[in-house]
């Protein structure tokens, strides 16, 4: 039989669950932001020729500042996509804005029980799949393009690099 102090710390681990993959949900689609600006400044950038550090970081930066449906349209624009990645990136855009803006609202109710929140878990852990897939296949992109150029990926790990501690200061 389980007590009702069991019953409230199964309720409290299922919530902070919920909560943990939110997170997660919006930390991989941030990710897939950043990944979009990176290969925007990068391969439909200058290129690496003749581009100063200064004028990287500028351009970059201002991929930064947009917002994934903005990034979503300028990767639609200057890269070929296949359909399905264009069908992927715009449930992502999607999701990505209804976890933002709605999601918690929406699933109110489910929250309430057992079965709504596990059911949210497997949602949201379905969402931060497929903002990690993007992420890795533009990733991908992006190292096979320095690949063109003689750029390895460890030069590219060491821009990033670079990168993270510009922002964490």
């Amino acid at each position: 039989m389980i007590t009702e102090c069991e019953h409230v710390d199964s309720e409290v681990e299922q919530i902070k669950e919920v909560f943990a993959r939110f997170g997660q949900a919006i930390f991989q689609a941030q990710g897939l932001e950043r990944q979009l600006a990176i290969l925007l400044a990068t391969k439909y950038g200058p290129g690496p020729h003749g581009i100063t550090r200064t004028l990287f970081d500028r351009i970059l930066e201002r991929h930064f500042l947009k917002t994934l449906g903005r990034l979503v349209k300028d990767i639609g624009t200057v890269a070929r996509l296949s359909k399905e990645e264009e069908v992927r990136l715009q449930e992502a855009l999607t999701k990505r804005n209804w976890l933002a803006h709605e999601y918690f609202w929406e699933r109110a109710i489910d929250f309430l029980s057992e079965s709504g929140r596990a059911s949210m878990i497997e949602e949201l852990q379905d969402a931060a799949d497929l903002f990690e897939d993007l992420d890795k296949l533009f990733t991908n992109r992006t190292i096979e393009w320095g690949k063109e150029f003689g750029i390895t990926r460890q030069a590219l790990d060491k821009t990033l690099e670079r990168l993270m501690k510009d922002v964490s200061g």
